[in-house]
């Protein structure tokens, strides 16, 4: 808000002449800090960085965009998103609101249908096994597995059968059967080894798992066909253990039930006997005062996370069949609900409650996002907060970058000026920035082996999309600077002249918005002009006009557009917001002269 013409104070006779103008320049932030009001950040903070990502102090970089939707589910909605390796191949799983799960490849986008409606809840939890295949714990399925073809839960017969003899003198497959047990339907292949006439079975592979069988059915294993010496087999039921939560550490499974621990035994990921050092175990302890809401195996431990506390067990051993194990409690007040909140992350451990996001060091526990007060009290945790890694890059010609790994955490933010809306909180090396991605529900990350780094995916709805990929697409940036006193905090200001440093590849139209504690004026700014710049490799580059008399822009470089400026306050500051690709934000500047002292009265 301007000031009115003629409110300045007169000088009084006798005293010095007014100061010259003064400059306010921002060029060297650290980093994003919405714990503090904007009028009491240091001038190197901001106080929202939007699709701005730091490069450096004074490079602050737009981000990509999506990508083209990868894939939509017809008729689905996602309710989590997980990646997969199956025998080499990348895919993200989708479990989605209607209780069915559909695996998508990373690459390609083909669909492939795990399960249908009605066999999940909403909030399954899955882990991979040996690049193999999927083991999936849920409330309403139980422990379940699919191997990228076939998908078996209790009732049905384990995939795990074990070839005891191959046998001898087979000239072709010979027919599997299972006899025994409660259930029917199963059917089976033989793999066979050998050639000719000496071929012999060296794998049993499941076709269909069958229905009907029971815990504790003996199950017998037939092969039918020619041969020297017959082959044999051992197959058993697949288990039926429950549980909301499941981890592969230290080759055995283990899936959490309320206080409950499971783990399965020596011989395998459907190994329940007791004989081979299968096991359950019950958390007591008060610290645990609810139940266990994620197990996660990263960085050689395994984590178990309560609402309330955290603990982690560091290895097994196994003494006259029975495993051994301790548990080392690293925190009694912080755990985390949002088990699809939780990541490995440079060696740490990241995973955020409704407090903020924290990390374990170690056996230390710290909370990584103080910068986020200011956000983390506005969010609407009716969606629960999933996170995913991203490897950022940056392919601008003139914006030098590279490839900066981060964490990002979606919430949904009850912003107080735009309504509403889906955030990813994004923290790498110690400095905090939000991305903007549509109205996402639903996030993860692949370290896919097509591009060997961190692609991040998510979903709005029925999409599978791949995120933060695109640098050719415009997206809207908002960066806000502290609002700064300038050291004189009692003194007035009277804004004359602002401008904004920026980094361009292409001509940029974007907004420049003087604020003060009184008011706020918006000046649209273009980075383009008709004059000559000599970049750093010495070629010369220009702005011209085209034939419609529209700026284009015939090369890139280094821009400082600004513009006259009226505003009035104690303290001043700038927004910058606009529509952007390859560009950053390196500097503003506010020329300013001194006013009232002590201000006048609104």
């Amino acid at each position: 808000m301007a000031r009115p013409p003629g409110s300045v104070g007169r000088p009084q006779p006798g005293a010095p002449p007014p100061p010259a103008e003064q400059l306010i320049a921002m060029d060297h932030w650290k980093k994003m800090n919405t714990k503090l009001a904007r009028q009491n950040l240091p001038e190197d903070e901001l106080a929202w960085a939007e699709n701005v990502q730091p490069i450096g102090a004074n490079q602050w970089q737009a981000t990509p965009g999506a990508l083209a939707a990868l894939t939509t589910l017809s008729g689905k909605t996602v309710s989590r998103l997980f990646p997969a390796n199956i025998a080499g191949v990348d895919y993200i799983i989708s479990f989605n609101t209607d209780g069915s799960a559909i695996q998508v490849n990373a690459n390609t986008g083909v669909q492939t249908v795990i399960a249908a409606a009605a066999t999940f809840s909403t909030a399954p939890d899955m882990t991979v096994f040996t690049s193999s295949r999927l083991l999936i714990a849920d409330a309403t399925s139980g422990y379940v597995t699919w191997d990228g073809t076939l998908f078996v839960k209790f009732g049905g017969l384990s995939p795990n059968i074990n070839v005891t003899n191959g046998g001898s003198g087979y000239s072709a497959p010979p027919t599997v059967g299972f006899t025994g047990g409660s259930g029917s339907g199963a059917t089976a292949t033989a793999v066979m080894g050998g050639s000719g006439s000496a071929q012999f079975v060296v794998a049993v592979t499941l076709t269909n798992p069958g229905t009907g069988y029971k815990a504790g059915d003996v199950i017998t294993v037939t092969f039918t066909g020619a041969n020297t010496t017959p082959a044999t087999a051992t197959a058993r039921i697949w288990p039926n253990i429950p549980g909301t939560t499941i981890a592969v550490f230290a080759g055995r499974v283990w899936i959490a039930n309320g206080r409950v621990l499971n783990f399965t035994g020596t011989a395998g990921f459907d190994d329940t006997a007791t004989a081979n050092a299968a096991g359950s175990t019950t958390i007591a302890d008060n610290d645990l005062p609810h139940q266990i809401t994620a197990l996660r195996a990263l960085n050689n431990y395994l984590y178990i996370f309560g609402d309330q506390s955290i603990r982690q067990i560091g290895s097994i051993t196994v003494s006259s069949s029975i495993t051994q194990f301790t548990t080392l409690t690293l925190a009694s007040d912080i755990g985390t609900s949002f088990m699809m909140s939780i990541q490995s992350y440079n060696r740490l451990v990241l995973f955020a409650n409704k407090n903020g996001v924290y990390g374990i060091f170690g056996a230390t526990v710290q909370k990584l996002s103080d910068d986020l007060d200011g956000i983390f009290k506005l969010i609407d945790f009716s969606l629960a907060p999933s996170s995913a890694l991203n490897d950022f890059h940056t392919n601008s010609l003139l914006n030098a970058g590279g490839s900066i790994h981060c964490y990002m955490l979606l919430v949904k933010y009850m912003d107080p000026l735009q309504g509403t809306r889906q955030l990813l909180l994004c923290y790498q090396t110690n400095q905090w920035f939000l991305v903007s991605q549509g109205a996402l529900i639903a996030i993860t990350s692949a370290a896919l082996l097509s591009t060997t780094q961190w692609e991040p995916f998510g979903s709005i709805g029925a999409d599978i999309t791949n995120l933060l990929q695109d640098a050719t697409v415009a997206v809207p940036i908002l960066l806000k600077t502290a609002l700064t006193s300038h050291g004189e905090l009692v003194r007035a200001k009277q804004a004359i002249k602002a401008g904004v440093a920026v980094t361009t590849d292409t001509a940029q139209n974007f907004n420049m918005l003087v604020e003060t504690e009184q008011g706020r004026n918006s000046y649209p700014l273009a980075a383009s002009s008709v004059i000559n710049w000599v970049n750093n490799s010495g070629s010369i580059v220009q702005f011209q006009n085209n034939s419609l008399g529209n700026v284009i822009w015939v090369g890139g470089g280094f821009r400082f557009p600004y513009s006259s400026v009226d505003g009035y306050g104690k303290v001043l500051g700038v927004s910058v917001s606009g529509t952007v690709s390859n560009l950053s934000v390196n500097a503003v500047a506010i020329e300013y002269k001194q006013a009232d002292l002590w201000g006048r009265v609104p």
